[in-house]
């Protein structure tokens, strides 16, 4: 048999989606890994439970687990934060999903350990919401005290709403006259393909960030950890509130917003903004239908430019109120 760590290893693979539409998936019922990210988390909590299991109850297989176990170990954490515990939640239930699905394969039992309702309360639409982008003053400022790879990234980040994994990923390959198109699930979250308009303002940096490299090169030979820390660094010696490399993101999703909605229909925008964090639906009151789908497309175009799907209501408060 193998041991409790290997197992928890097993799992994951069986239920490793990545490169295949999460959306597809969510249509088929089936409960799944669509990111590098998300897997590298699943593999990290399944096998600190794994462990504290083996260690505080002589636990040596995922079966073995009950849900006064998972209580336990949920107990434990008490002092980490609401958001890290409810990720534990999420990530022992895809644990589970791969261990039952194992199981229905090999005609074993399933296993129950997770509780069918969430022991942590889920997140309001507003938790945690704040303006989290940064003025181009503070862009400018970040990029003059970076290293010229790092302010590559930024720029990458700030004009094409690259998340920092991306914006290292990138290749000359991907970037077209008028577009960046990333059609490559080892770069994007969750394999999603990625089509982004090229700003006017940006392509003459973009040229020059492309000349003299091949077409499988990457315009930022960094890591991600690597520019996160020179932007945490450069935020706090010029003294500007960091708000990590997603903040280039959000500045990006903001002006988008501007660019493509008309003045009715950022007032509209607005206002379903606001009946949705007052846990309305999001078209509550709306009359007009038609300024609101023209608005609703406009606000999906910039969750598409970011890598997000359609409909996600819970990021447009985060990002672009």
């Amino acid at each position: 048999m193998a041991s409790i760590i290997k197992q928890v290893d097993m799992c994951v693979r069986e239920i490793d989606r990545i490169g295949v539409s999460k959306k597809e998936a969510r249509k088929q019922g089936l409960k799944a890994i669509h990111s590098h990210k998300t897997k590298k988390e699943v593999l990290k909590i399944g096998k600190q439970f794994a462990r504290w299991g083996r260690e505080n109850y002589g636990i040596r297989n995922l079966h073995e687990f009950q849900e006064k176990h998972y209580i336990a170990f949920l107990d434990s954490k008490h002092d980490t934060t609401l958001d890290y515990r409810r990720s534990i939640e999420t990530h022992l239930r895809l644990i589970q999903e791969g261990l039952n699905k194992r199981s229905d394969r090999f005609g074993k039992e399933r296993a129950v350990f997770v509780p069918e309702k969430r022991l942590i309360e889920s997140r309001g639409r507003l938790e945690g919401v704040s303006n989290r982008s940064y003025s181009e003053k503070d862009v400018q400022a970040i990029k003059g005290r970076v290293a010229p790879s790092t302010a590559r990234s930024v720029a990458l980040m700030r004009n094409l709403g690259l998340r920092v994994s991306e914006s290292v990923g990138i290749r000359v390959e991907h970037v077209q006259e008028r577009f960046v198109r990333i059609q490559d699930d080892t770069i994007t979250k969750g394999g999603r393909d990625r089509v982004i308009p090229i700003p006017e303002s940006f392509k003459a940096e973009l040229k020059e960030m492309c000349r003299g490299k091949a077409e499988n090169e990457r315009l930022v030979p960094l890591s991600a950890g690597t520019v996160m820390n020179d932007v945490t660094a450069a935020c706090r010696h010029l003294k500007i509130k960091s708000n990590g490399t997603h903040g280039f993101r959000h500045s990006y999703a903001r002006e988008r917003v501007g660019q493509l909605m008309t003045p009715a229909e950022k007032t509209l925008f607005s206002s379903c903004m606001d009946r949705y964090a007052e846990n309305k639906n999001f078209d509550y009151g709306v009359h007009n239908r038609e300024l609101y789908e023209s608005m609703k497309s406009k606000m999906d175009q910039v969750h598409s430019e970011l890598g997000h799907g359609r409909d996600r209501f819970d990021l447009a408060v985060r990002y672009m109120k």
